[in-house]
């Protein structure tokens, strides 16, 4: 059996004519997907060869006409527990594929009150039901469970809500199931901070992660309760496991000693704007970025790049929202985010005006790069209201080597 196109089912992919952004090969422009893996990456003569060199039938060529071959994104979005439909959320997750991101968080959002008496049967069955939509879809979910409305938690009861959610998704094998991936627990660092140590405490016992939105709140006191906390758990042998790291989200200073005060401290700083990027990773700090929902996620990248006191790169930008992003997941695996020979297929083509390997200083941008540095090239984007240029224009998602419609 043969598809209309000659080419037999389940036939390797063969894309050619584009530019493939690998840190392997950086100057391909060429790529060979194979039971949902790159098996090759190489020049457009050598993919020529090496489709004289198969039989008929199971090679499919795709002509990239020049487009862009780029791992995916990685994008965070959040439902209501009682939202509708979870049909709903499979329409909003294409969505995100169609803005060129392959994984993405899924935030439920869960009030405190919701865990007592009759609520938590509803609610886990709410969670079932959602973990078990986005999992039915190709996109990547790694599920967080939002919890809010969390009151008095320095008090002995303070944190009741908290340890009902822990013993819920540890014991309910529905929840497990249904989620596929061990789930995060996200709170306000507001509704927290009295009980800073308690809740970091209980999560690391659980080997869970836990994310603290800390958009509102001041940074240096943020940096001194991380710095604290840190301290008080490594006394008590309970540290965050590297594989689940603590992350900030929304965290941002501009004084470079609160980002070295947060260095080797296992946390993970994840950007949901523009904020002091270039500075983050100069220190070293784990930092990554995902968008608000329904955004390019290189809108983001030109932000960084044209932030007005602490420009980064387009290569730092990407790779904040690529590997570094799956670097912050629970369990991330170092090979995420990369088109390598052996990686996953799950790349999206973009279509895109001019490519460059873009400083944050535009002048010393280099749109021709000597091939010895083998530094792959990423879209120039233009400052914002530039007549010249676009944002990249997506063509196309794959995940594991299947394309996502």
């Amino acid at each position: 059996m043969t598809t209309n196109d000659g080419t037999a089912p389940g036939a390797a992919r063969l894309l050619t004519n584009g530019t493939i952004h690998s840190t392997a090969e950086p100057y391909a422009e060429a790529m060979l997907v194979e039971d949902g893996q790159v098996a090759w990456l190489g020049s457009d003569e050598t993919a020529a060869r090496l489709r004289e060199q198969r039989e008929p039938g199971t090679i499919q060529e795709e002509d990239l006409d020049r487009a862009l071959v780029a791992p995916g994104f990685v994008g965070w979005i959040t439902r209501g527990i009682a939202e509708g439909d979870p049909g709903d959320l499979a329409e909003r997750l294409d969505a995100v594929a169609a803005l060129g991101y392959s994984a993405v968080r899924l935030g439920l959002a869960v009030p405190a009150d919701r865990l007592a008496g009759e609520s938590v049967q509803m609610l886990a069955s709410g969670l079932t039901s959602s973990f078990r939509t986005a999992a039915g879809h190709p996109l990547d979910t790694y599920p967080v469970v939002q919890l809010s409305g969390l009151q008095d938690v320095a008090g002995a009861s303070g944190l009741k809500a908290l340890n009902e959610l822990l013993s819920l998704l540890g014991e309910n094998e529905d929840i497990q199931e249904a989620a596929g991936r061990p789930i995060a627990v996200a709170v306000s660092y507001a509704e927290v901070e009295e009980n800073l140590i308690g809740v970091r405490t209980w999560m690391s016992e659980e080997s869970r992660q836990l994310i603290l939105d800390v958009s509102e709140a001041d940074p240096a006191d943020v940096v001194d309760a991380i710095v604290g906390t840190h301290s008080q758990l490594r006394e008590l042998r309970w540290t965050p496991k590297p594989d689940t790291p603590t992350v900030l989200v929304g965290f941002d200073s501009p004084h470079r000693e609160h980002w070295e005060q947060l260095l080797n401290t296992g946390i993970h700083v994840l950007a949901r704007r523009p904020i002091h990027l270039a500075t983050a990773l100069s220190v070293g700090v784990p930092t990554c970025a995902a968008p608000p929902e329904g955004e390019s996620p290189w809108q983001l990248i030109s932000d960084h790049v044209h932030h007005g006191t602490d420009p980064a790169s387009v290569r730092a930008g990407f790779t904040a929202q690529t590997r570094g992003a799956y670097r912050s997941l629970v369990g991330g695996q170092p090979e995420s985010g990369l088109l390598n020979p052996a990686s996953a297929a799950t790349y999206v083509v973009w279509e895109v005006e001019s490519l460059a390997v873009q400083t944050p200083n535009a002048t010393v941008s280099a749109w021709s790069t000597d091939t010895r540095a083998r530094t792959p090239l990423l879209p120039y984007l233009p400052e914002p209201g530039a007549e010249e240029g676009s944002l990249p224009r997506w063509k196309e998602t794959v995940i594991h080597g299947e394309p996502v419609s």
